[in-house]
């Protein structure tokens, strides 16, 4: 028996509709987030489905599924019949957030330690040398990216891919609050006298050292950050 099957002709206006709205989902997912993690968009700030379609010149279909995605990210907050909110900054946010990245960034530096580079190091006493003026952002951009390159070259420099697409999600999710922390207070000098002292200690080629220090590190990173928060009279939507 022959069966006789209608295929209809494949229409080519489809994909085509499907990858502009992805890249305009993009448009606005990757805007928003750069506003949300250096915090011009505040924690606690509403956001309005139709405001954001306006503003970007969008319909509220990529907006929506861009605020999806930042949900997803942790950085937005949905409400019924409300709408959406800039995640807070809370206590337990920032604490369990070290708390994972010290785990990964002493185990990275321990590795680290027996099969780093002379070319590693150098680029690492590169990077620790870069400061900001806390009063222009195109600075404290710099000072920021150049601060997770020289987390991330520490962990790449440990061989272990995993481990440096583990420690790069746990830096993305904290580069809101280094933003904060950067903003409220001037870290140039400690900053840059503890990546010197790692670096130093990677150099040694001694894991214990290198336990030690990142311990020592990211503690001192915490209770900076914590400090200038309870301190700062400009976020009142951190609850601590």
């Amino acid at each position: 028996m022959t069966i006789s099957v209608d295929i209809e002709p494949v229409k080519t206006r489809q994909p085509k509709k499907a990858t502009k709205s992805r890249s305009l989902t993009e448009k606005v997912y990757d805007q928003l987030r750069h506003e949300i993690l250096r915090c011009t968009l505040k924690p606690g700030t509403e956001l309005s489905e139709a405001e954001l379609a306006a503003r970007f010149k969008v319909s509220k279909t990529p907006v929506r599924e861009a605020l999806a995605a930042l949900r997803l990210d942790g950085l937005i907050r949905t409400f019924p019949r409300r709408g959406y909110q800039v995640a807070l900054i809370t206590l337990g946010d920032i604490n369990s957030l070290f708390d994972v990245r010290t785990i990964l960034e002493v185990g990275a530096a321990e590795i680290a330690t027996k099969r780093i580079s002379e070319a590693d190091l150098e680029e690492l006493r590169r990077l620790a040398e870069v400061s900001y003026d806390p009063g222009t952002e195109r600075t404290l951009a710099y000072f920021i990216n150049a601060n997770r390159d020289f987390h991330l070259a520490i962990a790449r420099a440990s061989g272990n891919a995993r481990l440096v697409s583990l420690l790069e999600r746990q830096i993305d999710e904290l580069e809101r609050f280094f933003y904060l922390g950067a903003t409220l207070r001037d870290v140039n000098t400690e900053t840059n006298k503890e990546h010197h002292e790692i670096v130093e200690v990677l150099a040694s080629r001694d894991p214990d050292a290198a336990r030690a220090i990142m311990i020592k590190h990211n503690n001192a990173t915490r209770q900076g950050l914590l400090s200038a928060l309870a301190q700062s009279m400009n976020f009142g939507d951190i609850s601590l």
